[in-house]
């Protein structure tokens, strides 16, 4: 029997070779994108929390965190918490700081509540001593606007004929190239207004309740009667602590020029206020926890 010229069974196609799976290490650029994305939400929202932070006063609460180094840390951390996904965290933390920044700054609560924490009592027709409460120096060793509007209120009642001698502490602050002293723009402003005889400098003072003390061991002890001048919202606190160290005192706001605090109107004074406030109620906290002012003052 002949075989047929070709067989019937077809010869198969040579198999192609199975498509290779992509490596792993082909997806690591797209993980390494992801991960930048998110840190650069999270460095955003981190700074954004900064910035609502300085807003409220953490500068004034830490003592000694200025606001680019707050804003500079929150970057920082939020860019490792979004590189570790945790971004949403800060996004949330940021979303309710805003928030609060919109009903502190364009609702009338600091607009009520400011006024009813000051303390402005009556002035006497005369007292023993004004003691103005100092804030801070700046570099160039004038007084910052806390401190100058003070000693310019404290002036003014001198001026009146309420007292003779004013009182005064002495801040000295660190800086790079040296320490500056408050004393040096305080002394000019005094002589200023024709007041430098009767000008008294309280030293070594790091609190409002050291500043008591060492009013009460500079003037005579038949000398009482003091006006104690100082920034609106820290009178309740600071004409307590005077009390508490055996004084009868007036309490005198001072009028503020960088923002108005006492009766805030504007978003921008009812922001300050509330920082104002919230430092307040906090050392208020402290103060009574230390008995330096009375638990219903």
């Amino acid at each position: 029997m002949t075989q047929p010229p070709f067989s019937a069974k077809t010869a198969e196609a040579p198999k192609q070779p199975a498509a290779q799976k992509p490596l792993i290490a082909l997806k690591q650029p797209r993980k390494l994108a992801v991960s930048g994305k998110n840190a650069a939400i999270g460095a955003a929202a981190g700074a954004l929390v900064g910035f609502f932070l300085i807003a409220f006063g953490l500068p004034e609460l830490s003592g000694s965190f200025s606001s680019p180094v707050i804003v500079l840390f929150g970057l920082l951390l939020g860019a490792l918490a979004g590189w570790v996904r945790g971004h949403w965290i800060l996004l949330g933390a940021a979303g309710f700081l805003a928030v609060m920044y919109l009903l502190v700054g364009y609702t009338p609560i600091m607009t009520g509540l400011a006024p009813r924490w000051v303390r402005a009592d009556p002035l006497p027709s005369a007292a023993d001593a004004i003691v103005v409460l100092s804030g801070s120096v700046l570099s160039d060793t004038a007084l910052n606007v806390d401190g100058t509007e003070r000693l310019l209120s404290g002036l003014e009642l001198v001026q009146r004929g309420i007292a003779s001698k004013v009182i005064t502490t002495q801040v000295e602050i660190p800086y790079s190239d040296g320490v500056r002293s408050s004393t040096m723009d305080q002394g000019h402003l005094i002589k200023l207004a024709g007041a430098i005889s009767g000008w008294i400098v309280l030293e070594g003072t790091t609190s409002t309740h050291d500043e008591a003390l060492q009013a009460a061991t500079k003037l005579p002890v038949s000398a009482r009667k003091i006006v104690v001048v100082t920034s609106p919202l820290h009178t309740r606190r600071a004409c307590a602590t005077f009390e508490m160290v055996g004084f009868t005192v007036s309490c005198f706001p001072a009028r503020t020029r960088g923002y108005s605090t006492w009766h805030p109107v504007e978003p921008p004074d009812r922001i300050a206020a509330f920082a104002d406030y919230i430092y307040e109620r906090l050392g208020m906290i402290k103060y009574r926890w230390k008995r330096w002012i009375p638990k219903a003052a």
